[in-house]
C-alpha cells in the first residue's frame, strides 16, 4: 500500500514525532558551533571569535531514499538495508530546496506502508552535491556566499553556489575519507560516501567519485509504527543551522563556507 505522499495535509492526529540529525558531516565544528550573530548586531554580539552556523537562504539538496530500520544499517563497511523499510523513493532523486520545504515538500517518488513495528535506526540516501545560498553578520560588516563558494562582502554577487561532499572524515588523510561517525542529542549519527550502488568509498579516488552518501541514527526515542499510522509528514529543521561561516583562527571574518546541520523531522498521523 502506498501512502499518497510524505508531506501529505491531514486533519487527523499528531500522536509522536521524532528527529533524525545528520549533522556535522562536513566539518569538525558544526555540532558545537553557535549561531551567527544576527543582522545588525552591535559590536560585541556581533564580533567573530568563532565558527558559527546561520539559516541558508537556500540549501538544495537531492533525496533518493528515506526509511526506518530494526538494526544499524551502517554497522559494516557498507550500507545493509537487511532489517530497513522503505518509506520513500524516488529512483531518479529529488531535489529539494530544505529552506522552502514546508511548502513544497517531496512530490515526486513513491512512498511506502511501512510494516507495524518499533523502528531504532533512521537513513537517508541523498547526492553529495549541494546547492547552498547564505549571509552572515560580522564586526558591522554582512558576508555573502557568491557563486564560486566565496565569501565576499559585494551584495551584488550575492549567489548560490555547489558544494561538492568527497570528504567527511575529520582524521583523514589518517582516517577514511568516506566515513563519518559522531554521538548527537538525537543519537548516535553515521554517513557514508558511497556510489550509485551504495557501496562505500575506501579512498580518495571512490571519495571524489561518490555519487551518493547514506546517512543514519540510532534513534535515542525508538519509532513504533502501529496499524493505525495513515501517514508521515515531513519537515526540515535548518533555523542557525544548514551553513557554517568558518573561522580562519582568530579572523575578523569569515574566510569559507561549508555545509552545516539539517534535521529532518518525521511526523506520525492517524
Amino acid at each position: 500500500m502506498y501512502f499518497k505522499s510524505l508531506l501529505k495535509i491531514s486533519r487527523n492526529i499528531i500522536f509522536t514525532s521524532i528527529g533524525v540529525s545528520f549533522l556535522n558531516i562536513i566539518t569538525t565544528d558544526v555540532a558545537t558551533a553557535a549561531p551567527c550573530p544576527a543582522e545588525g548586531s552591535n559590536a560585541a554580539a556581533g564580533a567573530q571569535n568563532s565558527t558559527c552556523t546561520t539559516t541558508p537562504k537556500a540549501m538544495e539538496i537531492k533525496f533518493y531514499e528515506l526509511g526506518f530500520c530494526t538494526g544499524d544499517p551502517l554497522s559494516g563497511n557498507d550500507f545493509d538495508n537487511t532489517t530497513c523499510e522503505k518509506a520513500w523513493q524516488s529512483t531518479s532523486g529529488e531535489t529539494t530546496d530544505l529552506a522552502n520545504f514546508s511548502y513544497t515538500g517531496l512530490t515526486s517518488g513513491l512512498s511506502y506502508r511501512v510494516p507495524s513495528k518499533q523502528y531504532d535506526y533512521a537513513y537517508v540516501v541523498f547526492d553529495p552535491t549541494w546547492g547552498l545560498k547564505g549571509e552572515v553578520y560580522f564586526n558591522g560588516t554582512t558576508y555573502y556566499t557568491d557563486a564560486n563558494g566565496s565569501v565576499t562582502t559585494t551584495e551584488a554577487d550575492y549567489e548560490k553556489f555547489e558544494m561538492k561532499l568527497n570528504n567527511i572524515d575529520s582524521n583523514f588523510p589518517n582516517g577514511t575519507c568516506s566515513i563519518y561517525s559522531a554521538s548527537t542529542g538525537y543519537g548516535p549519527v553515521k554517513a557514508r560516501l558511497a556510489n550509485n550502488s551504495l557501496v562505500s568509498a575506501t579512498n580518495g579516488t571512490s571519495c571524489n567519485a561518490a555519487t551518493r552518501m547514506v546517512g543514519s541514527v540510532g534513534l535515542n526515542t525508538p519509532l513504533t509504527i502501529t496499524d493505525d499510522v495513515k501517514a508521515y509528514q515531513l519537515t526540515w529543521i535548518i533555523t542557525d543551522m544548514g551553513i557554517e561561516a568558518t573561522d580562519g583562527g582568530g579572523s575578523n571574518a569569515p574566510v569559507e563556507w561549508k555545509g552545516g546541520p539539517f534535521v529532518p523531522n518525521f511526523t506520525l498521523l492517524k
